[in-house]
């Protein structure tokens, strides 16, 4: 009995630790999200290693499905906030790469005086 109260206890925490990084990730922390996901991936070891320890009973089962199912939806949600960072990002560097483009095109024509000649 105390390893079924064990394991529930380690999904739980694992629960709060993806409520949490899915908070910081809808308010775009994404350094502070990133400093979790090591204890993130722990935890998962952690809940991963008791349950192959331990003979799952129907009433744990149904006390974790809950838990396991916001998980699932935690990382969709995360996984889906990510990728949109990521277009983020990649818009930024697409426009730096334009406005670098755009500064050595112009920089070379630096220091010439440029007059309209008469047709």
């Amino acid at each position: 009995m105390s390893a079924n109260i064990d394991l529930l206890r380690r999904y739980q925490q694992l629960l709060m630790l993806s409520n949490t990084m899915l908070s910081l990730a809808k308010q775009s922390q994404w350094d502070e999200l990133i400093g979790h996901e090591m204890s993130y991936i722990q935890a998962v070891e952690s809940v991963t290693q008791a349950v192959a320890d331990t003979t799952l009973s129907a009433a744990l089962q149904t006390q974790i499905r809950p838990l396991l199912t916001q998980l699932l939806e935690n990382e969709n949600l995360i996984k889906d906030l990510l990728v949109r960072r990521m277009d983020e990002l990649r818009m930024l560097v697409n426009q730096g790469n334009q406005q670098k483009n755009v500064t050595s095109a112009y920089g070379r024509f630096s220091g010439n005086v440029l007059f309209p000649t008469d047709s």
